[in-house]
């Protein structure tokens, strides 16, 4: 078998472009084709969704943001690194944490930086962006509430694994595990790819009021996972960015200054204050107990492997 590692970079990262495309296109076709069959709805009533939206829809909904999400991220950087190398773990950086504090310091740095970020976004939703994004963002919020509708603890944990697991773990694989990989590739230092790769994720979004806090989740996302050397730590990480916010929302059913904070995204100071000292601390211990990637962490190929090609390239002209 002909590894993908031995195309150019440019070929290579255009055969991933191609197989994202190819998932995307799959996935859509599946779904418009399916999706009013199976549950009786149009599929252009999840974009009018909000808290008044008749369950089974919501539940609908909630299973197809999953499989798009399985579909345009997870599936095509697991498949483009079994493709592309014959270790597809170790390429998609799926290494064991160097210390296992590592893993609890990525929880903490998260939980930290969380009322930040929302405090930022309330901060963002000043800014008079027009009346066409603020009816879009109006839109996508009511549709969000809609969809972290959770009446029942089944609901809770189905709703977790599909808006925060199946995220988690996709979209680590495509933005950190390959994106951020190429990118590198062509960089000397980690600053353009960790700030490219977190464009491209908070792009991926779609959310203008939000773009500026995901892009800086993205960059903490990126700097955990080059400090840890691990892609775990990431995930749990970004786990954690997206439960927190179901948990919040199913705590706010019962909850009435929960659901208003949710709702206006506001923040007390006081809390935003707290997890910048949450943060700060974490982040402090984090660059103490760091075991970053290795500088050779983009190489496609071993310096044993290297040998043996030049090896058999010499055989091959005698």
């Amino acid at each position: 078998m002909k590894y993908f590692r031995n195309y150019p970079w440019g070929m290579q990262l255009l055969l991933f472009l191609l197989m994202t495309f190819t998932f995307l296109s799959c996935i859509s076709v599946i779904v418009l084709s399916t999706f009013t069959k199976i549950t009786g709805y149009d599929i252009t009533a999840i974009s009018d969704i909000t808290t008044a939206t008749p369950y089974g829809l919501v539940q609908a909904a909630r299973v197809v943001q999953g499989v798009q999400n399985m579909f345009i991220f997870m599936l095509p950087a697991f498949t483009y690194a079994y493709l592309c190398h014959p270790t597809p773990a170790r390429y998609l950086g799926l290494r064991r944490p160097g210390k296992s504090i590592q893993l609890l310091l990525s929880v903490t740095l998260m939980a930290g930086a969380m009322p930040i970020f929302m405090l930022i976004k309330s901060g963002m939703e000043l800014i008079d962006f027009g009346a066409k994004l603020k009816t879009e963002q109006a839109q996508l919020d009511n549709m969000v509430q809609g969809m972290m509708n959770m009446p029942t603890v089944g609901s809770f944990i189905a709703t977790f694994i599909i808006m925060a697991v199946v995220p988690g773990v996709g979209e680590e694989l495509f933005f950190r595990g390959v994106l951020m990989r190429f990118a590198k590739k062509r960089s000397r230092s980690m600053v353009a790819p960790v700030l490219f790769s977190a464009v491209v994720f908070a792009y991926a979004h779609s959310n203008v009021y939000g773009f500026l806090s995901i892009f800086l989740a993205g960059v903490l996302l990126a700097v955990i996972y080059q400090l840890t050397g691990s892609l775990w730590c990431s995930i749990l990480a970004h786990t954690l960015f997206n439960g927190g916010q179901v948990f919040l929302s199913y705590l706010a059913n019962n909850n009435k200054a929960i659901e208003a904070t949710m709702k206006t995204d506001s923040v007390p100071y006081g809390y935003a204050a707290a997890g910048a000292v949450v943060f700060a601390a974490s982040l402090w211990l984090l660059l103490k107990n760091r075991t970053p990637l290795p500088a050779n962490w983009t190489d496609d190929f071993t310096p044993r492997e290297l040998a043996e090609l030049k090896q058999e390239r010499e055989n091959r002209q005698l």
